[in-house]
Formats: structure tokens, sequence, C-alpha cells
């Protein structure tokens, strides 16, 4: 049995005169498009979307997750909804103007049988539905495509969700309720812009996520979140993030190459944060990370040719130890990158990379100290290499002797 996914979008938004409450902002995109990709994180395909009108807002949007990969098929009528979907297929149903958490949305997707997502009768209002005396429906459901069909047949002139919830509840679907803990952030049924201001905070703030590298957590952060927001509403893609990083550090070996040494180092320094950037907007739209791209898996090898650029540079001055030097370098930092490959080291944070001795090499090109710094890179890729290797073949420790 597969998963579709329904979501409605036809209720007007309360302060945007023309507007639907399907075409709010939020973190730089629309709600709709934050229930599509929902649905595309837990397997739903199609992605259904019912609407009665198609304003420029609405359009923008779905072209928009088309051009993203999200399967958003557009239908005008409730028949048409239920033609799109299979009947043996599992339903995530989406209120309109509801924006449910990723831990709802998957606990559904993995549920068994009909379900629906339920809150306490003191902690909601009217913009939630009434189930009976204590519970009101929280704006998401687990039906399937047969229960779509049959409502579809029966629906005349009443409203698709209240109706679906209904039939469901008439059914014996299971109430799940949101625990409202910190696990299980606040369900929210948008129907005008501020309703979603503490869910869009959320959002940008949840998306610092952990880095895997000191320079991103300690240094580069500030940076990464402040360039990350205005690029929300843009259309650039963590991909083409990356191939920025890359192409910037390309040019710093050019650069190197040519003995413009400290311009170089700017140039690549501005490259660093780029890959942040990239994934702090991933996690906002719920896009995957460029992490995986082509652009991401050749640039430390882009780094390793500037680095060797760099030394080639020195060696016409400063004798040939210089090239020997990189190459020890890149050396340690091939062997580190196998020999930490699909492990999760605690000291990774503190491992040495392109970001971290980019950095590194600051202070001593700043002095003139430029072998020094190439002395200090080995050092630091060595020690990185021979501290993993000692944590990754340390033996196990014994247990307690009977």
């Amino acid at each position: 049995m597969g998963l579709a996914a329904l979501i409605c979008a036809y209720h007007d938004a309360a302060d945007a005169p023309g507007g639907l409450r399907a075409t709010l902002p939020l973190a730089g995109r629309t709600l709709v498009e934050r229930q599509a990709r929902l649905a595309a994180v837990a397997g739903a395909t199609p992605i259904v979307i019912l609407v009665e009108r198609l304003p420029a807002e609405l359009i923008a949007a779905i072209d928009r997750m088309r051009s993203e990969g999200v399967s958003a098929v557009v239908v005008r009528s409730v028949e048409d909804a239920a033609e799109a979907i299979r009947a043996e297929d599992g339903l995530l149903v989406f209120a309109d103007g509801v924006l449910a958490q990723d831990t709802h949305v998957s606990r559904f997707a993995g549920a068994r049988g009909p379900a629906v997502l339920t809150l306490p009768e003191a902690g909601a209002d009217d913009r939630f539905e009434r189930i009976d005396a204590d519970t009101r429906w929280a704006g998401l459901a687990l039906l399937d495509g047969d229960t779509l069909r049959r409502t579809a047949a029966t629906l005349q002139d009443w409203d698709l969700q209240s109706t679906l919830l209904r039939r469901a509840v008439q059914e014996g679907a299971r109430q799940v309720a949101v625990r409202g803990d910190a696990a299980d952030q606040p369900v929210v049924i948008a129907e005008r812009i501020s309703d979603l201001a503490a869910a869009h905070a959320r959002i940008v703030s949840g998306a610092g996520v952990a880095r895997e590298d000191w320079v991103s957590r300690y240094l580069l952060a500030p940076l990464e979140a402040s360039a990350s927001r205005p690029l929300m509403p843009t259309s650039i893609t963590p991909g083409m993030l990356y191939v920025g990083a890359g192409a910037l550090t390309g040019l710093a070996a050019l650069l190197f190459l040519q003995g413009w040494l400290l311009v170089g180092l700017v140039t690549l320094l501005l490259a660093t944060p780029l890959d942040g950037i990239a994934e702090r907007l991933a996690a906002m739209r719920l896009q995957p990370g460029g992490e995986g791209s082509l652009a991401a898996r050749v640039l430390p090898w882009i780094a390793g040719a500037a680095l060797g650029t760099l030394s080639y540079s020195l060696s016409e001055t400063r004798g040939w130890g210089c090239v020997a030097i990189a190459a020890a370098t890149i050396a340690f930092l091939v062997a580190l990158q196998f020999e930490t490959r699909a492990r999760r080291l605690p000291e990774r944070l503190f491992f040495a990379e392109r970001k971290g001795m980019s950095w590194l090499l600051l202070p001593f090109a700043i002095t003139g100290a430029w072998v020094t710094g190439l002395g200090a890179l080995a050092v630091y890729a060595a020690g990185s290499f021979f501290w993993a290797q000692r944590e990754v073949h340390r033996p196990p420790t014994a247990g307690p002797q009977d």
C-alpha cells in the first residue's frame, strides 16, 4: 500500500484580500509549500492540492514545488481528487491552513489504520473543529483513498475536510493526541499572517543545525544565519551555493598560482560560509541539502588544489620543501577521510578540514610567515589523523570480570 496526501487549499485568509490561507508567507515560501514538503518527506506521492481558484501566489508556489521535485497535483473538485488517489493507498489529509510538525506527520505516515490528530478542548479555539465535548481536531488525519471516494460520492454542498473528519470519527478512527511537550511542537491553523509568526521564528532558529567543524559552529554561525534569511524567498538552491563555494575556491587556486597570495587567501575565506548557508537554507525549506551534489564532493579536492598552488608559488622563493609540506598535508587529510568514513567520533568537531585550515592560515599570512603556516597546517592534519586512528582502533573496554 502506498501513501498519498491531500492538502485542502480553498479558504480565504483573514488579512490578505484575495489571498488564501495556503499562500500565507512562511520561512520565505508559502504555507502550502511547507505542507507539501512535510508530505514529501513522509514519502507521500502524489500530493494532491484541492483548490477552488488559483491566485497568482498559489500558481507561483506550485511552480516552485514542481521545479524542486515535489509531485504536486492540482485539482479543482473533490471528484478529481478522488480520481487522482488510488483507493488502496493511505491518505494524509491536511486541513486548510494547518501547520503540523514533521514529528506529527512522520508519526501518522507510519501509523496503521485510520487516525486523527487531536487537541484537548482546553488548549484549542474555534479554528480547530470540534470532535466532542472534550476534543478538537488538530488538522491532520490518516485515512485512505477509499474513504475519500465514498465521501466524494455523497458530499454535495458539504465542506470536504469537515465531512472527512466526521466520517473518520464515525468509523472509529484512532484519536492521537498532541502531547504538547518539547518533542511535540504545537499545531497551528493559520487564518492570518500573524498566526505563523511563532512558527516562522522556530523554523529559522531550528535551521542552525549542529555543524561538524569548529569554524562553522563557533566562528561562522552568526554570518551563516544572517545570510540565509534574505535567501529564503529567492530561487537560489543549496546546490548553487556549493557551486559558488567551488568557484571561489578554484579562483583562489588561480590567484595563488599568479602569486597574489593574500588576495587568494581572502577569496578562499569568502568560500567558507557558503556550505553552512546552503544547509541552513535546505533545513528551513525542508529541501535536501546539497552535501551530496557533485559540487560538494569535489570541493575538498579543489581546496587541495588551492593548497598545492599556494605551495608551488612559495617554492619559487623559499624552496621545494613547501611543495613537500603541502603534499604531506593532503596525504594526511585523505587518510583522515578514509579513517573516519561512516564513523561518528566525538572529537570530529576539531579535526582538520578545509575551512578550519583556511582560517588557521590567516594569522600566518598577515605576518608574512607563509611557510610556518604551511608547517602548522601539516602538523594539524597529521595530529588529526593520528588521533582519529587511535580512537578508531582503540581496543574495546573490557567489561567486569566474574
